[in-house]
């Protein structure tokens, strides 16, 4: 069965960047949802560290929805992603609950860097942005520390790296300049992340 699953995972992970390529809406909103649903009807939350990123998959569905062609609500979109975020910190910090503020600095130099050079473009998202720069930043600090947890810690890191890169795609395609198929980008960027999150729910 969780091969099956894998599969309609992928497959419509396929259909839904043919949808793009061709601009058919209507399939890109049938096929967009998935994804996700596949991964939450394979997470068992039968564990804290499980229940925390199966909710975090719901708010993540949310975002989906929210950011839909169809439905364009950016803002409540950004607001779900970023309580997904929150949900995803307190579940890294339930396997490593020490601060070690200095391995945070790199991070957060990093989010520093990004708040830095969109910030000539956003105008009135200037503070939504910027806050969710330093959510998703401490969400792949708190991904780092928890990396050696279990064999399946990695790829919480891993994924949530690949997260912020596809978030500031999404901002860089939003406020600077969009390009072709950026969408196709973000999208198998968004995927490869959540399933790696997944992942890393596998010793948990």
């Amino acid at each position: 069965m969780k091969k099956i699953l894998i599969t309609i995972f992928l497959f419509a992970g396929i259909i839904f960047c043919y949808a793009v390529y061709i601009e058919n809406d209507l399939l890109r909103t049938i096929s967009k949802p998935i994804p996700l649903l596949i991964l939450l009807f394979l997470l068992k939350p039968n564990s804290k560290f499980k229940k925390l990123i199966f909710v975090g998959f719901i708010f993540s569905l949310f975002g989906d929805i929210f950011l839909m062609k169809v439905v364009d609500m950016f803002i409540l979109g950004l607001a779900s992603f970023l309580i997904a975020h929150i949900f995803y910190i307190i579940a890294f910090s339930k396997r490593e609950k020490s601060f070690k503020f200095l391995s945070s600095i790199p991070f957060y130099f990093i989010a520093a860097v990004l708040a830095y050079y969109f910030y000539p473009h956003l105008e009135d998202m200037l503070y939504p942005v910027f806050i969710y720069i330093f959510v998703i930043m401490t969400m792949v600090w708190r991904a780092f520390l928890q990396r050696k947890y279990n064999n399946a810690a990695i790829f919480a890191l891993i994924g949530a790296s690949i997260f912020a890169i596809s978030d500031s795609n999404i901002a860089f395609t939003k406020f600077i300049q969009d390009y072709e198929y950026s969408k196709i980008v973000t999208i198998i960027l968004y995927w490869s992340a959540q399933f790696l999150i997944f992942k890393s729910t596998t010793k948990a």
